[in-house]
């Protein structure tokens, strides 16, 4: 036997066994003081209480003729109460009625007594008194069951007569049970679920509560909201009385509910100790209650009513309703799980629409699965943009990457693409393969194409903007310079037809000659390395002759008499690859600037070692350090820059024409920050061999 099957063994072994000697009394109530009244009244007496709220759930009772007695709730409207009794006595002409009201009138009893009334009680309810009556009232005649009629076997041969069909609750289970894999909707599981099961096992009543399913994307439900119950469908309940009526599962019955009671009676123990559960069955009026569990999770509960002929279920019975309640939650998780994955279908479809990129989505089997307004413009004729493109409307080109996608299961890179009818256009295209965890290969793949034309243009625009800034500045900045250093010349040139005879003014001419054409000639430098991309010749130099060379040539443009260079080398015959001049003139701008750092004193050392690259290769490190204030942080960081520059005179391309000439030669420059340390600090990496 089974855990479960003992726990159901249980669970019925507490209850009362169907015997001759136990009277169904049916209570018409809309409230459910007057039964748990009459129920505390009769506790101690063989009598089972049923408690209907109208007539209308009560007519299978008095149809099927199971009743003892009928007690009424006349607290009402007087025509109502009388309505109810002629009823009663249509439905049911052989069941005692009694009626309880707590104003009696002399006038409206006499009517009832007429009516077919056996007795007409005040309130409160006395046990002893109700007992007495219920005792003396004569025992109804069944009502008369014609006998089923007997079936013949079809063609009208001389065949035995062939026995009643009877309905067998288990094979009925059974098949509910092969049936449930196969919904597609709750509401239409539950809607051919509960009339089968109520007529298979003969109740009054089948009720079904569930839990809000998870939202698609986009979070979860409140706490408060992912923990009621709300009805999903019901039979033989007024929709009135569902209709604001919701469980929860901290409280009442769902709180009953889960690990390890997983089938709850009105009669059991956990019932009894709860007030708030035994409201909600007598609200419902179900006698048991199953619960719908996904592995440790209650998703929601099955609520059944008491048989029609008042006894138990069998207890192998309701061993197959628990198996059915499991794989009717199974199926329930199924369905939401469907459910969402249409949901989030239908959420991509959306965006996908929306998109003004033109989206395709094609299958393994190169079948166009999905495509957008977008695409359709962008691949189909004007008249055909409504129809559904193929794979052969799209681009050679495109299906070929495609294809390859599919195949391989790999994302190609993002690459562009001009369509060849219309090569104004220029789009980004992006393919990205959908693969599952359990498949090799992709079940389809993503076409995405993003027009950046309009955008192209704009940074074309953009760039032309920004090179004629550039060459506003820089011709801004070379006139001013260039003009700075033809003032001698042109001061000169006003005093020489009255001074040329004069030795100290041919000196003075002569002086201002040799500096105006050094600045402009170290302009004209400055400009030519900048235009250029990659060393016009390459040669191996040592780098003692290359650093003494550039520190001779950043001496003729700012001769100081007492600046020194001190040299550390770890190899005197350590060379470098490269163009001579060019790595002259950019090693001579970082020597001009740490003579500039400090003019009356200048002292520059340099240090050069081997120092690989991250790839491996050989590289050469050349330290050049000043005795100067060194460079702050935010200074550092914009050094290299274009027309930077911290003094009032100079162009400010002397660093960034030594990060070009550097970085053409496959090498890197760094100006380190001082960081509390006394003197400036430029670190250069140049290769020992350039690569092709």
């Amino acid at each position: 036997m089974t855990a479960q099957s003992e726990v159901i063994q249980k669970t019925y072994a507490r209850e009362e066994p169907c015997s001759s000697l136990m009277k169904t009394i049916l209570v018409l109530a809309q409230n459910p003081e007057l039964p748990n009244a009459i129920r505390s009244a009769l506790e101690s007496h063989p009598y089972r209480i049923i408690h209907r709220p109208d007539l209308e759930e009560a007519e299978p009772l008095l149809r099927h003729g199971a009743l003892d007695a009928c007690l009424v709730d006349a607290d009402q409207p007087q025509v109502q109460a009388m309505w109810i009794i002629e009823k009663l006595r249509e439905f049911a002409p052989g069941v005692p009625i009694l009626v309880f009201s707590t104003v009696r009138s002399p006038e409206w009893e006499e009517v009832a007594y007429l009516r077919g009334v056996a007795h007409v009680l005040g309130k409160p309810i006395r046990g002893r008194l109700l007992h007495t009556f219920l005792e003396r009232l004569p025992t109804p005649s069944p009502k008369p069951v014609s006998a089923p009629r007997p079936v013949r076997p079809p063609g009208g041969g001389g065949g035995g007569i062939v026995a009643p069909v009877r309905v067998d609750p288990a094979g009925v289970l059974d098949e509910l049970t092969r049936l449930l894999p196969h919904a597609y909707s709750v509401r239409d599981l539950f809607s051919q679920l509960l009339p089968a099961l109520r007529t298979s096992l003969g109740v009054h009543r089948v009720v079904a509560f569930l839990r809000q399913p998870l939202p698609v994307e986009g979070g979860q439900p409140s706490l408060n909201e992912s923990r009621r119950l709300h009805s999903v469908a019901a039979v033989g309940i007024s929709p009135k009385v569902l209709q604001n009526f919701e469980l929860s599962l901290d409280s009442g019955v769902g709180a009953l509910l889960g690990e390890p009671v997983h089938l709850l009676r009105r009669t059991s123990e956990e019932v009894a100790a709860s007030p708030s559960a035994q409201q909600e069955l007598d609200v419902l009026g179900v006698e048991s209650v199953v619960a719908l569990m996904e592995g440790q999770v209650v998703l929601g509960l099955l609520g059944m009513g008491s048989r029609i002929d008042g006894c138990p279920l069998d207890p192998g019975v309701v061993e197959k309703v628990f198996y059915l309640a499991e794989k009717t939650a199974s199926a329930v998780q199924q369905i939401w799980a469907n459910e969402r994955v249409l949901a989030n279908h239908g959420m991509m479809t959306d965006i996908l629409r929306e998109l003004n990129s033109a989206c395709v989505v094609i299958g393994r089997d190169l079948r166009i699965l999905h495509a957008n307004k977008a695409a359709r413009t962008l691949f189909l004729p004007p008249a055909d943009n409504q129809a559904e493109p193929t794979f052969s409307d799209l681009p050679q080109t495109l299906c070929s990457r495609i294809y390859q996608v599919l195949k391989t299961g790999t994302a190609v890179p993002a690459f562009k693409h001009r369509p060849p009818e219309t090569p104004a256009r220029l789009f980004q295209v992006t393919i990205i393969p959908f693969q599952s965890k359990e498949t090799l290969l992709p079940d389809s793949a993503l076409l995405v194409m993003e027009d950046q034309t309009q955008s192209e243009q704009l940074k074309r625009l953009e760039i032309e903007a920004a090179n004629l800034r550039l060459v506003r500045t820089m011709a801004d900045r070379l006139a001013h310079e260039i003009g700075n250093a033809l003032v001698p010349v042109s001061t000169h040139q006003q005093l020489l037809p009255t001074r040329h005879k004069d030795p100290e003014f041919r000196q003075s001419l002569e002086s201002a000659l040799a500096s105006s054409v050094k600045r402009i000639a170290r302009l004209v430098n400055q400009m030519v390395f900048l235009a250029q991309d990659r060393p016009m010749s390459v040669e191996s130099l040592p780098v003692v002759t290359l650093v003494e060379d550039a520190f001779r040539e950043a001496q003729r443009h700012l001769p100081i008499q007492t600046a020194t260079l001190k040299q550390s080398n770890e190899s005197t015959t350590a060379t470098v690859a490269g163009d001579r001049e060019a790595l002259k003139h950019a090693l001579a701008e970082v020597f001009l600037n740490a003579l500039q750092a400090n003019p009356s004193d200048a002292k520059v050392a340099v240090r050069t070692y081997e120092s690989p690259t991250d790839a491996g290769a050989r590289s050469l490190r050349i330290d050049i350090m000043d005795n100067g204030d060194g460079f702050a942080s935010e200074t550092a960081q914009q050094a290299t820059d274009a027309f930077f520059t911290t003094r009032s005179v100079g162009l400010g391309l002397g660093l960034t024409v030594t990060r070009k000439v550097i970085e053409s030669h496959q090498g890197r420059l760094e100006v380190i920050p001082s960081e509390g340390r006394r003197g400036g600090l430029v670190s250069i990496s140049l290769p020992t061999e350039l690569e092709e």
